[in-house]
């Protein structure tokens, strides 16, 4: 078992559902599904297992992870492209840092965007003596967001998200802006 699927499985046991996707390089990526039972966290939780495979320089690379209420098996495409792609780019991705799907991230939402969090206080980093693993915690955006946060910083739409009590793991919630 990889590293990556080793932590999650230690954390919240055997998932509930699992996807593959395989790129037309051949590689492999799998989305694991914990429901709200599981996870213990309030929502359902999404994690890729396979990106530490294509992202970073071999000694740093990272995993995404998305906590969502109500459930959205969708969005599992969403994130087999952003553990595929990240940034456009080779680089573990940064907190603040964001992505743009070409398509919704899942059916029935105008969502098109991730920002890429610290996971750390839910999925602390996995290391061991060649390399280290970090989780991101990904955060779905709408447009008016995403443009807010490229304007005022990621901190900014943090304090809006707060002071206006916006859910962002609600999958089904109204743009904050």
């Amino acid at each position: 078992m990889d590293p990556a699927s080793s932590v999650y499985f230690r954390k919240y046991g055997e998932p509930s559902r699992t996807a593959e996707f395989v790129s037309r390089g051949g590689s492999r990526i799998q989305i694991f599904k914990w429901t709200e039972d599981q996870t213990g966290e309030g929502v359902t939780m999404y994690a890729t297992a396979g990106a530490s495979e294509t992202l970073g320089d071999g000694t740093q690379s990272c995993e995404f992870f998305v906590g969502l209420t109500p459930a959205v098996d969708e969005v599992a495409e969403a994130l087999a492209e952003i553990a595929l792609r990240g940034i456009g780019s080779t680089a573990v991705p940064s907190p603040g840092d964001t992505t743009t799907l070409s398509f919704p991230l899942w059916p029935g939402t105008r969502m098109q965007s991730m920002l890429f969090t610290d996971g750390s206080e839910l999925i602390p980093s996995y290391t061991d003596a060649t390399k280290r693993i970090d989780f991101i915690q990904l955060v779905p955006l709408f447009d008016s967001e995403l443009d807010f946060k490229k304007k005022y910083g990621e901190k900014a739409l943090w304090e809006k998200f707060e002071s206006t009590k916006v859910p962002y793991w609600n999958s089904n919630r109204a743009p904050a802006l």
